[in-house]
Order: C-alpha cells, then sequence, then structure tokens
C-alpha cells in the first residue's frame, strides 16, 4: 500500500482539472491542511467520508482511491465515475 501512490495520483487529477488546492478544499468542504497532507502523502489513514469528498471534487469513484491506495493496479479504466460504473 502507498500514500505515496495516492498523492502522485491526486495531483495528477487536481491537475487534469486545472484545480487548486483551495478550490478542492472550498469544493470538498476539507481543510487545506488535510489536502496538503494527501498531497505530500503525509497520512497514516484516511476516513472513508474524506475519501469520498476528494473522490467527488476530482471527478472519480471512491473506489479508484481506495485501489491506488491499496493495490496499486492501473486506475486508467476508472478515470470517470461514469466510466467506472459502466464496467461493473
Amino acid at each position: 500500500m502507498s500514500a505515496l501512490d495516492l498523492a502522485h495520483h491526486l495531483r495528477e487529477q487536481l491537475e487534469a482539472l486545472g484545480m487548486t488546492i483551495t478550490e478542492a478544499s472550498a469544493r470538498s468542504g476539507i481543510s487545506r491542511q488535510t489536502w496538503h497532507r494527501l498531497l505530500q502523502a503525509d497520512i497514516d489513514e484516511a476516513k472513508l467520508s474524506t475519501l469520498v469528498k476528494v473522490a467527488n471534487v476530482l471527478e472519480t469513484h471512491v473506489l479508484t482511491l481506495l485501489t491506488v491506495y491499496f493495490q496499486r493496479k492501473p486506475i486508467e479504466q476508472y478515470a470517470t465515475r461514469q466510466e467506472h460504473l459502466h464496467l461493473h
């Protein structure tokens, strides 16, 4: 499992959406400090409710984030929530 993989994925998603940490914080209701910690891989654990909010802001599915963190599997097939839902 890797917080570094998750941090890398979150950064890529923010960049793809052209979103700043400040915008992500405002849209998610998650503090900028928490976003910074997630993006710096400075986390031991995260609440599922936090990951759901992150996924919603990044227009992805929470299972994508969990997959990146726990299994390090390719996540390209889960680029958006809609694509994920169509796969299952």
